[in-house]
């Protein structure tokens, strides 16, 4: 079939096929119905005219008086037109034959019984009939044949059929054009609301269709649609926040790197101060070169799941590692780094160092002087938990802190992007990242796997 034909015309002409052979099957039953009814008339008929002439013929003395009085059994033929009858006696020769071309039956002698006649007439019209044996008053037998005419009922029957036909056709045409408004005045709705759906734009993507208007088997539809249309406003969104963010945190570098450039350029320098002015702008290079590349990784994570090299690993050494590298920069706050429990997992090393990187740092960033970090594997996780006391308040909506660019501290601390690489390194690894405030501290919790 076509695709392209359209769903109106496909259910009307559905429609036309399934009337079609509804009528078609209803007629040839009826037809057959009526057939085999007039037949089984026809043969009590003659059955029944049998039985009257072979009690009549009993009465008759014999073969002459049958000869020279037919009358005796042909006025009970009086006033039936399609009938006719025949009488033979003992050797096959006809003693009494209405006037009808009755058909030339081939004598076989005297039946015991009775038993069916057809043929067709010497003016080509079929007949029907039956024949048994009677005996006459004097104990003589002769062969009795009842005949009726068929033509008038096959006429009958081809006038039925005609009709029907006709009335078939006439109920085909009007059931498909009956189908095609029925199924036009439903499709309504739908011719609806793909119109609201195609005024849909990239600028009014918060706009959703009604459910309201449209019947019960399309509400499925346009609830999924609404979720559709929920996510991509979501995502735009979200994209549109990420791009003003990105703008922003990369002004403030660019208009340092520019400021201090024509500061610079404005007088005669000696060459210590041009190389002061090339070293902090290279400082601000790397930093502008780190949010690049975290951006990167950011961009590459939502699909890098192939690309990870899982290992067994035991978490504790890694996270003992991270606490020897951030040793220097935890003593110069007092803080104590303290490991704790032990897990095997299978991971990625570099990227899981990445995210305890993150969250260590963070940790001793925005923890005051003489607190402590903790480090604690938890196997029902499968993951680490690291808590710290904040020295600063925390925001009421702790998921903000996973939010791009989104930081506590002075702009100078970090880039707003380390906790959104560690969270999408624990997504990558089938887990999550979530922080939770129990008793002035704050929990980082990891869940590196399933």
């Amino acid at each position: 079939m076509n695709k392209n034909i359209s769903l109106t015309r496909r259910v009307a002409l559905g429609f036309a096929l399934l009337t079609v052979l509804l009528i078609a099957g209803c007629g040839v039953h009826l037809y057959h119905a009526l057939k085999l009814e007039m037949s089984h008339r026809d043969q009590e008929e003659l059955a029944g005219k049998i039985s009257l002439f072979r009690k009549t013929v009993a009465y008759v003395p014999d073969l002459a008086t049958l000869r020279e009085g037919p009358g005796v059994l042909t006025h009970f033929l009086i006033g039936h037109d399609n009938l006719a009858l025949r009488v033979r006696n003992a050797s096959g020769d006809v003693v009494v034959d209405s006037r009808a071309p009755l058909p030339d039956s081939a004598w076989g002698g005297l039946t015991s019984g009775t038993e069916a006649l057809g043929g067709a007439g010497a003016d080509g019209l079929s007949w029907q009939g039956l024949t048994a044996a009677g005996r006459l008053a004097d104990g003589q037998l002769v062969q009795l044949e009842v005949w009726r005419a068929t033509h008038a009922q096959q006429a009958l029957l081809e006038w039925y059929r005609d009709q029907m036909l006709i009335a078939g056709a006439l109920a085909t045409l009007i059931a498909a054009a009956l189908g095609w408004l029925l199924v036009r005045g439903s499709l309504a709705p739908l011719a609806a609301l793909t119109a609201s759906a195609q005024a849909i734009h990239h600028h009014n993507l918060s706009q959703r269709l009604d459910a309201g208007r449209v019947p019960d088997e399309l509400q499925g539809l346009v609830q999924s649609f609404n979720g559709v249309l929920e996510r991509l406003d979501a995502a735009f969104a979200q994209l549109s926040a990420y791009a003003t963010d990105l703008a922003h945190e990369l002004r403030t570098p660019l208009g340092i790197l520019l400021g201090q450039t024509q500061v610079a350029l404005s007088r005669e320098r000696s060459a210590d101060d041009y190389r002061q002015v090339l070293a902090d702008n290279a400082e601000e290079l790397e930093r502008l070169a780190r949010m690049v590349n975290d951006l990167l990784f950011l961009a590459k994570a939502e699909h890098a799941e192939n690309l990870l090299s899982r290992e067994v690993l035991d978490l504790e050494v890694e996270a003992q590692r991270v606490c020897d590298f951030f040793e220097i920069l935890a003593e110069e706050k007092a803080i104590r780094l303290e490991v704790t429990g032990r897990l095997r997992l299978q991971a990625d090393r570099a990227s899981l160092r990445r995210l305890l990187n993150n969250l260590v740092s963070n940790a001793i960033r925005y923890s005051p002087h003489g607190e402590s970090v903790r480090l604690t594997m938890e196997p029902s996780l499968p993951g680490i938990v690291i808590d710290n006391r904040p020295a600063s308040p925390l925001p009421d909506d702790l998921n903000i802190l996973f939010d791009r660019f989104y930081s506590r501290g002075d702009k100078g601390e970090g880039h707003g992007l380390g906790l959104p690489i560690a969270d999408a390194i624990a997504r990558l690894h089938g887990g999550e990242l979530r922080a939770e405030r129990r008793e002035g501290r704050l929990y980082m919790i990891a869940r590196c796997g399933a």
